[in-house]
């Protein structure tokens, strides 16, 4: 009966978040979110897509890439990210 209660407890304590994430921040990167869902090239996709599901499954790719850009532009704006550096993933061939 204890082996169960102590599995229970070190899965627990292995599931925790190492830092937590301040008011600040959440309320930061929710409005980088929000910024980078209407960002013009965001919004072609899917302005594009509209009533097609077939298109966005087909790019679905290209608007998680510009979610990602336009969010990494909004946070180095807000200096959270160093400017430059790294290299943006690429869309795969």
């Amino acid at each position: 009966m204890t082996r169960p209660l102590i599995l229970l407890l070190l899965l627990s304590a292995c599931a925790r978040d190492a830092a937590p994430v301040s008011a600040a921040d959440a309320a930061r990167d929710a409005a980088c979110e929000s910024e980078a869902n209407s960002d013009p090239a965001v919004q072609d996709i899917l302005m594009k897509g509209a009533g097609s599901e077939h298109y966005m499954l087909e790019n679905q790719d290209r608007l998680r890439l510009a979610k990602q850009r336009a969010r990494m532009a909004c946070l180095r704006s807000r200096g959270v990210l160093p400017k430059g550096g790294g290299v943006e993933p690429q869309r795969p061939l």
